[in-house]
């Protein structure tokens, strides 16, 4: 019987190594937090029967919420993920696969199933088990494998025009949406600064313990940026049940204390135009992308619009499930947004502000307005010569004084009258011409 040969992809051991790399960089900076905070609190009474391994899980615990796990709690769960570590884990498997020449399809599958394989793996010598955090180490490992690869791994697929320009107007949207979220929250943090102070300052932290926390805090911030365009498009978001936090209104109750938290927007203040700024993002964004190559058919340009709208949906659909879920029991169990509505009104939005550019673009939108500016300037040309003929000197059947009317014949006379040499001749004709008389 012949043996089976398998051809493995070129660098699949490297493909391996990249994938692990990430997996255990990304555990020892949260394990590596949470024995830093044990360190410094060592001599707390709070701590009980703390110890080191105990400490090095509940850092595994807090890495695993980054990657879609969940730490139970007394009467209730935390889910609520760090994305900012799920960002670092996804930064860190692109870099390493880059660095060790992943450059094919197969090889960043390889790279994913060993990030999801070690993830699983650290969290079974932690105590976590294998949960929902080993599927989401699989999304984030194929999202930084593939996100390491050049175009050129790609296999070329020749895509209509309005796919091609729905997704890249659609990826550029998205960059936008993020710079956008970012700058609210660094807004937000910056106008609420003494607030934000004083709860930190009311914490009374050593310095370790005030590192570690503003780290798990900036952790955080893509959570926070999420929930600041849920603010911004108007559904809001909510940080404990009852609570609303919108652009719209803003209805609040008490809340933990956690220093960025004092950033959130005080009850009463609103901002009624702001719902409109994703349109105005969609304008901007794609007036900018169709510049010099609009879309020649109006069946492109709806192919683009769905296109961008399902992408900018499907995203904005994940990104709101991934900064949702739970903080603790009681009211604290509802934290984060209503996911499908911040994609439907969010995405709406972006859809209907770039729709509007696209039919400002096509060449058929301007070859109407130059068919209606053409019939207006006909309409108008008539017009103007009667206005001229009616606004001139008076017309000749209705003279304007008596000696003009007594002087100027009139337009049948002056059509019939037959002229000065015509009258002569006809004189001449009818007269007897001169000469002797006859002869009797």
């Amino acid at each position: 019987m012949a043996a089976m040969n398998i051809d493995l992809p070129r660098n699949w051991l490297r493909a391996v190594a990249a994938g692990a790399e990430a997996a255990v960089l990304t555990w020892l900076l949260a394990v590596l937090g949470a024995l830093v905070t044990y360190v410094a609190t060592a001599a707390a009474p709070g701590l009980g029967d703390a110890t080191w391994a105990s400490t090095a899980a509940v850092g595994t615990g807090w890495w695993t919420l980054a990657l879609g796990g969940r730490i139970p709690v007394e009467e209730g769960t935390v889910s609520l993920a760090p994305l900012g570590i799920t960002l670092l884990a996804a930064v860190l498997l692109r870099g390493a696969a880059r660095r060790m020449a992943v450059d094919t399809l197969a090889g960043a599958a390889i790279a994913a199933g060993s990030f999801a394989v070690a993830v699983a793996a650290l969290g079974l010598v932690a105590g976590r088990g294998s949960g929902t955090h080993v599927a989401g180490a699989l999304a984030v490992g194929a999202v930084g494998a593939l996100w390491a690869l050049r175009p050129e791994a790609f296999p070329r697929i020749d895509l209509p025009p309005g796919v091609r320009a729905g997704l890249a107007t659609a990826g550029v949207a998205l960059l936008v949406l993020v710079g956008v979220g970012a700058a609210l929250v660094a807004a937000s943090v910056v106008a609420s600064w003494d607030q934000v102070a004083g709860i930190h300052s009311s914490l009374r932290p050593d310095v370790a313990s005030a590192v570690v926390l503003t780290l798990a805090q900036v952790a955080y911030l893509p959570t926070l940026a999420v929930w600041a365009l849920a603010w911004l498009a108007g559904p809001g978001f909510a940080v404990g049940e009852g609570t609303v936090y919108s652009a719209l209104g803003t209805t609040t109750e008490l809340l933990p204390a956690i220093p960025v938290l004092g950033a959130l927007p005080a009850p009463g203040a609103t901002v009624g135009w702001a719902p409109a700024v994703p349109a105005v993002l969609g304008v901007l964004v794609g007036w900018w992308r169709t510049r010099g190559r609009p879309l020649p058919h109006w069946r492109d340009a709806a192919v683009a619009a769905a296109t961008f709208l399902a992408v900018t949906g499907a995203v904005i659909l994940v990104l709101g499930v991934a900064a949702s879920g739970s903080l603790g029991p009681g009211r604290m169990a509802t934290v984060g947004v209503d996911a499908p509505l911040l994609a439907l009104v969010l995405a709406g939005g972006l859809t209907g502000g770039y729709v509007a550019v696209l039919v400002v673009r096509l060449p058929a939108t301007h070859a109407l307005l130059r068919s209606l500016a053409a019939q207006l300037r006909g309409a108008a040309t008539p017009a103007a010569g009667a206005t001229a003929a009616g606004d001139g000197t008076p017309s000749p059947a209705t003279p304007s004084s008596p000696e003009t009317a007594a002087s100027a014949p009139s337009a049948t006379t002056a059509a019939t009258a037959p002229t000065a040499p015509t009258l002569a001749t006809a004189a001449t004709a009818l007269t007897p011409a001169e000469g002797p008389e006859p002869v009797r």
